[in-house]
This record gives C-alpha cells, structure tokens and sequence, in this order.
C-alpha cells in the first residue's frame, strides 16, 4: 500500500474520528520531504473525494508559503467543481486575481448549499473588500458579518442609530468590529450611556483602541504564524525557559514558556524579546499568567503568585507545546482585523494586530504601570505538523513595552 493510498484510505474509512484522521494524515505528510508539500499537492490534484480533499488542504492550512503550489491547487480545485469547498483552506495564499474569479463563481449563483460558500465566507474573512460589493446577493449571516471588518462609515453610523432605537447589544458590537476611526468615535460617543463601564472598556478595545490613551489595542502590523522547527524563525515556541518560572499555586507545577518573539525581527518598537508562559496544570487557579521579564530575556518576577528556579530534573504535568519549536511570521491579509468570534482548536496562531476574541474582554492592565496592555499574540489549540497542543482553548498575550511586563490568559 503506497503512502498515498494511507491518506486517501484514512480519510474515507467512517469507523475513524475525525480529529484522529487530522492527526493520522498530519503525521503521514508531514513526514515527507519538503514539509509534504508536494505530496498534499498530488493529492488535490488527483482525488474525485472530497473528504481527501478537505483533510489534505486541512494540512497545507499549517504550513507557511507554498504560495505557487497553493495557487495551483486552488485553480484545479475551481476546475473540478464540488471539490472546491477545499480551496477555503488555501485563500490566505491565493493572489487577488484568483480571489476575485472566485468572488464571481459565487455572485453567478449565489446559492447557500453552494460548495462556493465556504470559500466565500474565508475570502470575506480574509479580504473583506473583496466581497462586499456583492454583499446583497449574500444570505448568510454570518458572512455579511465578516464584511463588518473596515465597512464604510455608513454602516457605523446606521448600527450605532439602531442600537440608540432598540438597545440591541449585537448593534453595538457590530460597531465595534468594523475596527475604523468612525466606528471607534461611536463607541467613544456611548460611554456615558452604557451602565457596566467594563462593558465600554471591551468595546473600545475591541474597536481598537485602549480605554485609557488613544493608544491602538494592539501592536502593529498583523502576522498570521505557523508552528515551525526549531530555529527555522527567530521565535521560539516550547523549550526550557532559562531561570526561574512561575509555579502553580496549588499543584506547584511549573509555567512553561509557550513563546519568546524575536524584537529584533519585529517591525515594531520592543525593548526587549517579550515571552509568554503558561502553567504546564489545569488547576485554572489563576486567571493569567503575569511576568516582568529582564532585558537579557530572563524571568525578573512573577506577579500574583510564587516563581523558583527548577531542577534540571523537574518536568512539567504535560507538554504545551509540542516540543522545541519556532513560530514562523507572514503578513496577514487583513490588517484591519477579522470581524467574527474566534473559535478554538484550528491553530490560527497570530502577532500583531487586534485580538480575535472567543468572547471579548476588556484588556488587562499593567501590575505596574497600571496602564491598559496592547494585544500582542495569541496561540490557537490544535494540531501542529509535530503534534498536537497541550492546552485547551486559546491562549492570548498583552505586553506592556515600558515595563516589560507580559500578560497571558486564556479562554476556551
């Protein structure tokens, strides 16, 4: 049996999970020279299953680049009609040109059982402008939501007029995820009006910018990553973190570093490499993971709870991350920031940018400071080329540059 055959056969057989399949065919490809790369491609390329189909390109989703292979791909797959469902994986790769054809495949017949939809509802998360000129021939909700993402001033003022007539809080987030100056003037407009200021701070970073300055809510500009070997970027995921760490308060299991970026390979203005730990337990006896770290990247102090310095031997309840690994960088297509509600376990890693909340919360503030914290990363569950992570939900970390001073939470 060829190693080809394992994939299809894998992926068709209806007595395995899901989620077993995923990991079974990320094991098998990635395993292969060039990252497997050519051999997901052959797969596109061939299979009439469009089960193969959607865990093949489930794959190349994890791997960084291959532009030309996932361009090809995604034209074959257009070609090939009910497949194309699959080419949703690959649209953050694909150039405008092909992007566009596919927006019009669409708006040619613009069915909602359509295999185009998925397609279109990626496309719309990732280039918004793309599709909004033919948002009236859209049905689903929850595509016409990611046109929410830099909408004309218009939609912010009609959301924030129906909102003042039925006090609708969907009318309010809606502002607030369209992430442009009219849409942050018009949550600053209702502050007054709305009675939980905590729910005004959520809004006004979900819009963009921190309660507190005109500060923007997140550091610029936006990366998508992708969990790559060892040194392979200059961000480092997983590992032993040097010196003391913090431990859990109830089990004393010990945080482990799930990353360390890079400052010198970051457009952006760092004082030093931030780095975000998590605990290695699930006591959730703490709500975040605080840390001051030093100039030379180490741990200065942990706040809100104990730190030491771990024996050669000690070793974490479970691994995080899975192993020793690096968080490879591309810019992301949309820069504005994604309008929909995150959901976990699709490894959808980030740097830069605004946060993509499962629920949005206000941002915490610095122990120090004691100014809000700009969104700096966040870490999506799921499989990764090495296997899978070990935490649930997604992790998400704020920095704050002038203390040096990283927050982690997370949510699930």
């Amino acid at each position: 049996m060829t190693l080809e055959h394992n994939v299809s056969e894998i992926a068709m057989d209806s007595s395995i999970p899901d989620e077993e399949k995923r990991h079974r065919i990320i094991e098998i490809l990635s395993g292969l020279p060039e990252r497997g790369v050519p051999a997901a491609i052959g797969h596109l390329m061939e299979t009439r299953d469009g089960r193969v189909a959607e865990y093949v390109a489930r794959y190349l989703q994890l791997i960084p680049d291959a532009r030309e292979e996932k361009t090809r791909a995604a034209e074959h797959l257009r070609e090939s009609g009910d497949l194309i469902h699959a080419a949703a994986r690959l649209v953050p790769w694909l150039p405008e040109s092909l992007l566009g054809q596919l927006v019009s495949d669409y708006a040619d017949d613009p069915q909602p059982g359509s295999p185009l939809s998925n397609v279109l509802f990626s496309i719309a998360a990732y280039h918004p402008d793309l599709v909004r000129p033919i948002a009236d021939r859209i049905s689903s909700k929850l595509i016409r939501r990611s046109l929410l993402s830099g909408a004309p001033d218009e939609l912010a003022d009609a959301l924030l007029a129906r909102w003042h007539e039925g006090d609708e809080w969907n009318d309010l987030e809606a502002v607030a995820r369209i992430r442009t100056r009219r849409a942050i003037d018009a949550i600053h407009s209702v502050r007054d009006e709305l009675e939980d200021r905590l729910d005004w701070e959520t809004l006004i970073a979900l819009a963009g910018q921190l309660p507190d300055s005109d500060r923007s809510a997140g550091y610029h500009p936006s990366f998508m990553g992708f969990v790559t070997s060892a040194k392979v970027s200059p961000h480092t995921m997983g590992g032993a973190f040097p010196g003391p760490v913090p431990i859990c308060i109830d089990c004393h299991a010990p945080a482990e570093r799930v990353l360390t970026l890079s400052a010198d390979e970051l457009p952006m203005e760092l004082s030093c490499d931030p780095s975000f730990l998590w605990y290695s337990c699930k006591c959730y006896a703490l709500e975040t993971v605080t840390v001051k770290i030093q100039e030379d990247g180490r741990l200065e102090k942990t706040f809100y709870g104990p730190q030491e310095v771990l024996e050669s031997s000690a070793k974490p309840n479970h691994m995080l991350i899975p192993g020793l690994q690096s968080l490879t960088l591309e810019r992301h297509p949309n820069q504005t920031g994604e309008s929909l509600r995150a959901y976990a376990g699709w490894s959808r890693h980030q740097v830069g940018g605004l946060p993509s909340w499962i629920d949005p919360e206000p941002h915490p503030y610095c122990p120090e400071c004691r100014k809000a914290m700009p969104f700096l990363t966040s870490l999506d569950s799921g499989p990764t080329p090495f296997g899978a992570m070990g935490f649930d939900g997604k992790l998400f970390g704020f920095w704050c540059d002038h203390c040096r001073i990283s927050v982690t939470q997370q949510q699930e």
